[in-house]
């Protein structure tokens, strides 16, 4: 079973509406709104589906032991890449946190 902090619900919307508004360089990208959802969605998925993997990396990095053990990266371009930072309990996964790799050093 898969279970979610009330912290990465926020991520998760955070990350949403970002992804709505995303800025770079002083210039507005738009996103179609069926492409955020389907962004929010894959994400969203890898999540729910933590518990299946036959293999669970564990964390390396400071900031990501700081909320879990173990992490899933998930590459959704060749610049960005999410970090699922989780902790197992038996077979159950507690999703604790997700950010990307501008966040991580």
């Amino acid at each position: 079973m898969v279970y979610f902090k009330h912290q990465v619900r926020i991520d998760l919307k955070v990350i949403f509406d970002s992804l709505l508004t995303w800025e770079t360089n002083n210039q507005q990208r738009i996103l179609t709104y069926e492409t955020v959802v389907s962004y929010h969605n894959d994400m969203l998925d890898i999540c729910e589906n933590l518990d299946t993997l036959s293999y669970h990396r564990k964390a390396i990095y400071r900031l990501h032991k700081q909320y879990g053990s173990y992490i899933y990266q998930y590459k959704r371009n060749r610049r960005t890449s999410w970090y699922i930072i989780y902790n197992k309990f038996g077979e159950d996964v507690y999703i604790e946190k997700i950010i990307n790799n501008y966040k991580t050093v």
